[in-house]
């Protein structure tokens, strides 16, 4: 028989050796026992709580099998905000947390007439929808390359119009031709960049070109195009002795800048503008809905338009690449910034995308490419390095790219009604809207052109 004295001494020790089973040398496993940290304390136990997210696990909190958070991964066993590309295509990461983009519904063009042959308003919208950054979405296609990105509506008065009101995506009045510009720079100053930003802006242009033209092509739709390049001289190509003009694969051929020449951007602005115009009075994209669209591309400021008058009368000539290639060159009148942007505002459908490239371009110069650009409904980007160029120009070629085009044709009572262009991204959720108000009889409206 035990004594009671015994059984008692046996039983602490009975409880020691449980409580110390799962330590080493009495210290919980796991456990750092720096920071004033007793080295006693319950092995399954943390010395104080852990972070939120996190699990007192094998001696240590840490996020329990790697899960962490939607907008957050785990590194070095905790959960940290990531960049945002965990969050899919309509959200973006904020305060740590994926959330549902709000869109933006930027109207390009909208044309609204009466048709006598039914009583019905035509209304039509040209639109790209954009991202909370700015950036545009593709309307089929979204980042995970899943069908059907955005459904789009028009609304009259908050109600969707009837079905036989919507107009077909293939009818020929949401058709729209494009007459594209190029202004390229071509000073010296393009080859002094490592690496050097000729031939790569050269490559750029032809692709942006070469794309859009088989969008617009695809829609059984027209394409114009026209080139400018500068330094202090304006240049433009010329047919050859067969009366062939250039392919857009020829601006791989354009001539080596030379060291000695200045930036007339100004002046080459101004000069295509005048092209502009004239395309317009040929009826080349002069629709209500065609778009007349001037790319700029440059990495340095003007220093030469506002100083030196080198008008074509004296300044002019040609030039050939071997006898197989051919342009013009010549100089211009004095310009500036202001008379530049007060010759764009009187035309009302060209639009100005500004490509502003290089450490020697000064804010001031940013500022001054930006406004036009601004001042024209355009786009202005910027880039530091030569070789991302052709992000630059897939930039632009993005903007057209995603351009939607939405009508309806309905009958409508006379007086004051507001439209609503919504669109909404399916995968997400995400939303965005414009509004506009017309006022609806045919003298306001006008009547509908025949055709186009």
């Amino acid at each position: 028989m035990y004594s009671a004295r015994s059984l008692y001494v046996l039983l602490i020790t009975l409880l020691c050796g449980i409580y110390l089973s799962g330590c080493e040398g009495g210290k919980s496993q796991g456990l750092d026992c720096r920071n004033n940290q007793s080295p006693y304390e319950k092995c399954d136990s943390p010395p104080k709580p852990c972070p939120s997210g996190q699990q007192w696990i094998g001696g240590k909190c840490q996020v329990p099998n790697g899960n962490c958070p939607i907008g957050q991964t785990p590194v070095n066993g905790i959960c940290v905000p990531d960049n945002g590309n965990e969050c899919g295509p309509g959200r973006h990461l904020e305060n740590g947390r994926c959330v549902t983009d709000q869109l933006s519904v930027e109207i390009i063009s909208r044309s609204a007439c009466w048709n006598p042959n039914n009583g019905a308003s035509r209304i039509i919208l040209q639109f790209v929808t954009r991202d909370e950054s700015g950036w545009p979405l593709d309307p089929e296609i979204d980042a995970n390359k899943e069908p059907t990105a955005l459904l789009s509506q028009l609304l009259v008065n908050d109600e969707p119009p009837d079905v036989e009101a919507l107009l077909s995506r293939d009818s020929e009045l949401l058709k729209s031709d494009m007459a594209l510009s190029l202004v390229l720079d071509s000073t010296y100053s393009m080859l002094r960049h490592n690496p050097p930003a000729f031939e790569p802006m050269k490559s750029a242009a032809v692709d942006v070109l070469q794309e859009l033209a088989s969008a617009w092509n695809a829609n059984n739709s027209n394409f114009f195009w026209e080139l400018t390049w500068f330094n202090d001289l304006i240049y433009r190509p010329a047919t050859n002795n067969r009366g062939e003009g250039w392919q857009f694969s020829d601006i791989l051929n354009l001539p080596e800048p030379v060291q000695g020449s200045y930036t007339g951007l100004w002046k080459a602005v101004d000069y295509t503008i005048g092209v502009h115009e004239e395309l317009l009075r040929d009826g080349k994209a002069a629709g209500n809905r065609d778009q007349h669209v001037m790319v700029i591309f440059s990495d340095g400021e003007d220093n030469h338009s506002t100083i030196f008058d080198n008008s074509a009368d004296r300044y002019s000539g040609e030039g050939d690449l071997q006898g197989k290639l051919f342009w013009t060159y010549q100089g211009y009148p004095i310009t500036d910034l202001a008379s530049v942007k007060a010759r764009l505002a009187k035309i009302r459908n060209l639009r100005v995308y500004v490509i502003a490239f290089g450490n020697e371009l000064k804010e001031q110069g940013k500022r001054d490419l930006r406004s036009l650009a601004e001042q024209s409904r355009g786009q202005y980007f910027f880039g530091s390095d030569s070789k991302t160029l052709g992000q630059l120009f897939n930039s632009v070629k993005r903007e057209f790219i995603t351009m939607q085009t939405i009508g309806i044709e309905t009958p409508l009572r006379r007086g004051e009604h507001r439209f609503t262009l919504h669109t909404k991204h399916l995968a997400s959720g995400a939303e965005g809207k414009q509004d506009f108000v017309l006022q609806i009889d045919e003298q306001t409206l006008g009547t509908c052109p025949t055709g186009r």
